[in-house]
């Protein structure tokens, strides 16, 4: 609680500022970070609204036998999202969530099994490092092309000894800019952070792997 002065001073102040905005003085810029929640708001809503009329489509022509899958894929992508924001880590989960909403290059997939709170792991802030960067590849072999359909699948699996992170991207690539990316991404780990990391090529599809402990 402030001292009775400066709360004066306080409610003075935003009584101007009040009365600026009433006579025609002009608003702030918006920050960064409001508008991407305005963006993340509007995505989630769209995608929401979409389903919504799905579900009310398939009862209005009386096509009850196709809700129950689509009602199986919802609660699907509900438990994800919810493992998603349980991950720990506010910067990981709003670059999650900023990324699906806003790339539209690369569309991002993310498999969860179970709840994982990476931020009790002991090489949290290298899983979250590992995650941003091997994104951040991918969506700048995919801005490259725009000719098919970009994907990656973003798996984060528990295991007996660790955490394993498999990034599985469908697209076209350049294979010298994507090697030297993982090579990059290798050169960053801590020495003894896990039991080492994968990488395999094909034609149009790219898999990079690491096992964090």
């Amino acid at each position: 609680m402030t001292t009775n002065n400066d709360g004066r001073m306080t409610e003075g102040k935003s009584r101007i500022q009040n009365e600026q905005t009433l006579a025609g003085g002009e608003l702030p810029e918006p920050s960064d970070a409001d508008l991407r929640l305005l963006r993340l708001f509007n995505h989630y809503r769209h995608d929401w609204m979409n389903d919504l009329q799905m579900v009310m489509g398939y009862i209005q022509l009386k096509k009850v036998d196709k809700l129950s899958d689509l009602m199986e894929k919802i609660k699907e992508k509900v438990r994800v999202e919810s493992c998603v924001s349980k991950l720990g880590i506010p910067s990981l989960i709003v670059y999650l969530l900023s990324f699906q909403a806003e790339v539209k290059e690369l569309q991002l997939l993310i498999r969860l099994e179970e709840e994982i709170h990476l931020h009790k792991y002991r090489h949290a802030a290298v899983a979250e490092q590992w995650i941003i960067s091997v994104l951040d590849s991918f969506k700048r072999e995919a801005e490259d092309s725009t000719e098919m359909q970009n994907s990656v699948i973003l798996r984060l699996a528990k295991e007996a000894d660790g955490l394993r992170l498999i990034a599985e991207y469908e697209g076209a690539y350049e294979p010298e800019r994507m090697q030297a990316s993982v090579k990059k991404l290798r050169s960053g780990l801590p020495e003894r952070c896990g039991v080492g990391s994968e990488a395999s090529y094909g034609e149009s599809r790219v898999i990079w792997t690491i096992h964090l402990t």
